[in-house]
């Protein structure tokens, strides 16, 4: 079978793995700049009862106020852009054909995963902070030790 296309990234389920891994590490890092500038601060931090112990009313804090933001949105951003390129991917590889529609799909895959998961309560947004952190290490030790 002869490919036109130098590179045809649907080839291996390695590529759908890597290719979530490296959107994952970019909506960390994106996640991240949003937690050093958002006027919200993370929930149940001391800069949120800061914020509403005076008058009870919200009001925003300072870009750089509080540093507590900084994981909780690295982990939402990573994990939804990670989730999007994951399904997108998988799509592409169940095709066999690189289209628009695989990421459509992904898109639209994101708000299931939004509300059944990182929406519904804090025990499941837990359990998965905890997987995800666990994915993450291992395809860290991965890369580093055995690939």
């Amino acid at each position: 079978m002869s490919y036109d296309l130098g590179f045809i990234s649907y080839r291996r389920p390695r590529t759908v793995i890597s290719e979530s891994v490296y959107q994952f590490l970019h909506g960390l890092l994106y996640g991240a700049a949003w937690g050093l500038v958002t006027p919200i601060p993370a929930v149940g931090s001391a800069a949120a009862a800061k914020a509403e112990a005076a008058s009870g009313i919200f009001r925003p804090i300072p870009p750089f106020g509080a540093l507590s933001a900084v994981p909780a949105n690295a982990i939402f951003f990573g994990s939804i852009l990670g989730f999007q390129r994951l399904c997108a991917k998988s799509l592409e590889l169940a095709r066999k054909q690189e289209s628009i529609t695989n990421e459509l799909f992904g898109f639209g895959m994101i708000w299931p995963y939004h509300q059944y998961i990182l929406n519904h309560s804090e025990r499941r947004l837990r359990s998965h902070n905890r997987i995800v952190g666990g994915a993450l290490a291992i395809s860290v030790l991965y890369a580093n030790l055995l690939a």
